[in-house]
């Protein structure tokens, strides 16, 4: 079951511009809806390795969209580890995909030389099915893993899954601008070779396509109202979409 949208239209602006969300810049500890100490978790005696690591590149990596998925679920009673990573031969692009709160989404893609700071969320089973239940509806995304290079941002002693990384990837495809993939400008990165935009940025274009030139906000408050008018402008995006292909990734059936 997905995270209930506010019914404020401020709020639903300030979630859908927002996107992917303030996330602090170190490992920390998602304790009761917010982001405590990395170190407490030798106080809750977590165990990493008894858990699983999710890639967090889009508004997973931030303690407040984290609480709006388990804030009100009895797995959310757990604390949730997440730490910062450097992956290598990454970026974090937009998607050709609108999310049900109006945001552009996020897409991981393989880009040789390239290294991109994100999180991964190391999850019991109650919490990595509940992730599951707000991630896969609707078939937009599948579930898997990838292999590649990367090392903790904290120096922190990580364990490592001999299955690689495991991800939610998009099944519809990368948002396409003069034929080529545009990153996150919100995730640090080192080596970027790809124009990025703000998620602002990406709104506008986005909805600029089935109506040129009008007004922003009405259109994103309608493609969070009207899902008729969020899958018309999905499909344009879809249309016209870049090919998501991973050379490692492989779907977990």
């Amino acid at each position: 079951m997905p995270w209930e949208l506010p019914r404020d239209q401020c709020a639903r602006l300030r979630i859908a511009k927002g996107y992917p969300f303030e996330a602090p810049s170190t490992s920390y500890l998602f304790v009761d809806g917010k982001a405590e100490p990395f170190s407490d978790i030798q106080k809750h005696g977590i165990l990493l390795n008894e858990r699983k690591a999710v890639i967090a590149h889009g508004s997973n990596r931030a303690p407040e969209q984290l609480a709006r998925k388990f804030a009100s679920h009895s797995s959310g009673q757990e604390p949730i580890p997440v730490t910062a990573i450097w992956l290598n031969d990454h970026d974090v692009v937009y998607s050709a995909h609108v999310a049900r709160y109006g945001s552009v989404a996020a897409e991981l893609i393989h880009s040789p030389g390239t290294q991109v700071q994100i999180f991964l969320t190391w999850l019991t089973q109650a919490q990595l099915k509940r992730m599951h239940e707000t991630e896969l509806p609707g078939g937009h995304y599948s579930y898997g893993h990838i292999s590649s290079n990367w090392d903790s941002a904290d120096g922190l002693v990580l364990p490592s899954d001999p299955l690689g990384l495991a991800v939610y990837r998009s099944s519809i495809g990368m948002l396409n601008f003069n034929n080529g993939p545009v990153a996150i400008s919100a995730l640090p990165t080192r080596n970027r070779s790809l124009v990025a935009w703000s998620q602002e940025q990406a709104l506008s274009y986005v909805h600029d396509i089935p109506a040129p030139g009008g007004d922003l906000d009405r259109a994103i408050l309608k493609s969070i109202d009207s899902e008729s008018y969020r899958n018309q402008v999905v499909s344009s995006l879809k249309k016209q979409s870049l090919d998501v292909f991973h050379p490692s990734y492989a779907i977990l059936k």
